[in-house]
């Protein structure tokens, strides 16, 4: 157990915290490190997790099999320039993989198609700096009518905060990428959505997030 939380001293560099925490772990297979991670990460990783799949179990099934993973290959591990977006890039792979295994003739374009939703978030999302609680459970309902990569960068950017180069490594795509997806999506939802919903678009477009 953690008597200090000595990874969150005052650093210049965003991270830091993470990457020491990181190296501590993989390089000298420190176990308080590992436990600071998992406590760092767990609520993120889980939270991304269950919106794709919606399912608690498979969600939790997920996160754990790549904290396995990591305590297992702990000294083959890579040193990722961002912690965070590898781990949710690493269970986003993971989530696939068992899915794949339940549907298995599902191509993995039509099984993320399949299973992608937008559940209201266990934490305050962004969002809820600008909406009421009906706009928001109003607007996930368009939202679910998107493609699933549309859904997964709108969740992504608005309901997580992400950039837009955070989303770019999460989904393996290019920035200018994720930007048109982003773009795209807020088109189909303008074409959609009644007129007194419009201003949510603007909203989401302009927010600061």
């Amino acid at each position: 157990m953690l008597t200090g939380n000595k990874y969150d001293e005052p650093t210049p560099l965003p991270g830091a915290a993470d990457q020491l925490a990181w190296q501590a772990f993989t390089g000298r297979g420190d176990n308080a490190a590992f436990e600071w991670l998992y406590r760092h990460f767990i609520h993120t990783l889980l939270d991304y997790s269950y919106k794709i799949c919606g399912e608690k179990t498979l969600a939790e099934d997920a996160v754990q099999n790549v904290f396995t993973y990591l305590l297992l290959h702990r000294r083959q591990l890579p040193l990722p320039q961002s912690i965070k977006f590898y781990l949710l890039r690493c269970v986003r792979n993971e989530l696939l993989k068992l899915l794949r295994r339940r549907r298995r003739t599902l191509p993995a374009r039509e099984l993320f198609d399949a299973v992608l939703h937008l559940q209201p978030a266990a934490h305050t999302s962004a969002l809820d700096a600008f909406l009421q609680k009906d706009q928001l459970a109003a607007l996930q309902q368009y939202i679910q009518q998107l493609p699933a990569r549309q859904k997964e960068v709108i969740y992504l950017r608005f309901f997580h905060g992400l950039t837009y180069a955070e989303i770019a490594v999460i989904m393996q795509i290019d920035q200018k990428s994720a930007y048109k997806t982003v773009y795209k999506a807020l088109e189909t939802l303008r074409q959609i959505m009644p007129g007194p919903a419009l201003a949510w678009l603007l909203l989401l477009h302009n927010s600061p997030f």
